[in-house]
Formats: C-alpha cells, structure tokens, sequence
C-alpha cells in the first residue's frame, strides 16, 4: 500500500487531516433525507410528462425534457454521497463535484417548494 502523507499535494495544495467517517455519513445521510421526496416527485412529474397520450414520443420538448430529467435525477442522486465524501476528505476537487451536483439538486427542491406553495393559495 502506498503512504498518502509521503506523496506531495497535486497543485501545491496543503493536505488536509481527514474528519471521520461518522461525520461525513451523517451529512451524506442527511443530504439523502432531504432529496429523497424531490426524487419521486420529479421521477412522477417526468413520466406523467413523457407517457402523455396525447402528443408523440419523439416530439423535441418530449426528447429535451426526458434528456434534462435524467441529468437532474443523477444530480440529485449523486449530490448527498459526494457532499459527504468532500466533507471526509476536505479536497477541493471534491467540493467542486459537490457542488456541481448540489446546486441543480437545489434548484428542483425550490421549484417544488414554489410549486406545493403555489397549490396551496
């Protein structure tokens, strides 16, 4: 096995110490706790919206919103576990990943927010 401390830190960065394990599962579970009801929902909304009857399967908004669902579904997915992994390993490459994911994940829990709001009024 290789020694991590005897490598040099890519791009002149620091290492920093690892937190624990712990810490970086109870963010990640907590990142899964928040995104779980928004990935139903937009798995619902999505194929309510792509199994319509009344338009054809290859229609182009049909192709772009299936193609766009899908990103966001993965982004959603990934965020909490690479959220919890940026915050074990404290790099930056991993805070960008997590972020990366986290602000699409973001913008599809406010748009339900919107949405339930707007329902309720």
């Amino acid at each position: 096995m290789t020694d991590i401390s005897s490598h040099p830190a890519p791009h002149g960065e620091d290492l920093k110490p690892q937190r624990s394990q712990q810490t970086g599962t109870l963010v990640s579970l907590i990142g899964w706790t928040v995104v779980l009801l928004p990935i139903i929902l937009m798995s619902i909304t999505i194929f309510a919206a792509v199994v319509n009857p009344s338009a054809g399967m290859a229609a182009p908004g049909r192709l772009a919103l299936m193609f766009l669902g899908a990103i966001l579904l993965f982004c959603m997915i990934a965020s909490p576990h690479l959220l919890g992994q940026a915050v074990i390993h404290r790099e930056r490459a991993m805070w960008r990943a997590a972020v990366a994911t986290s602000i699409p994940t973001v913008a599809v829990i406010v748009y339900f927010m919107f949405r339930w709001l707007s329902n309720l009024g």
